[in-house]
Parts: structure tokens; sequence; C-alpha cells
């Protein structure tokens, strides 16, 4: 994935409460070290929405830091980022229709 569509980008600062670093700046910054950066960087993001999960009573399993980083590294040479993503995903629209419950929508 080369780019990360505004939509998401803004989504998930509403949802984490705070600004985070363009997903294009960080695939930039990936290029000389053969991408390690988004990698560790869309790692933190899990792990964050991880958390977020956690606070709301959402039962798991969630995201992670360690499912997304290692599901990326070891199993890229098979489905490992399939699994990794489908996770990431299912985690943040867990975390989006609780807060839409919350919120009454």
């Amino acid at each position: 994935m080369i780019y990360m569509p505004l939509g998401l980008q803004n989504e998930l600062e509403t949802i984490l409460g705070h600004k985070i670093r363009p997903y294009w700046q960080a695939y930039l910054l990936g290029i000389p070290d053969l991408f390690i950066y988004p990698l560790v960087w869309m790692a933190g993001i899990a792990e964050e929405l991880k958390a977020k999960a956690i606070e709301l009573g959402i039962e798991g399993p969630h995201t992670s830091w360690k499912h997304m980083f290692w599901w990326n590294m070891l199993g890229c040479l098979c489905f490992g980022p399939m699994i990794a993503t489908q996770r990431f995903f299912k985690t943040l629209d867990r975390i989006e229709i609780e807060l839409n419950r919350r919120n009454g929508s």
C-alpha cells in the first residue's frame, strides 16, 4: 500500500484523539530502511487501537504491535500481511461500532 486514504487518516485521528503522521510521510521515510519504518509506524497505531478497544471494554482478539509487526515480517512470504490487516480493520470496526452505540448513532 503506497497511500492511506485521507478518510482513514481522519478516522484514526478522531478515534485516537491526536494527529498522526500521514502514511505517505512514513512510506517515504521507509525507502532508505527497506520499509521497516512504515511497518513500525503502522504497528504503533495498531497498539493504540488495541488500547482504545480495551478502554471501551471490547473483547478480543485485538490488533496489536506484535500482531501487526510479526505477521508482516515473518509472514511476508505467504498471507501474513493479509492476516495482520484483517485484524487491524476488524478491531477498528469494532471500536467504531461501540463508539456509535455510545453516541446513540
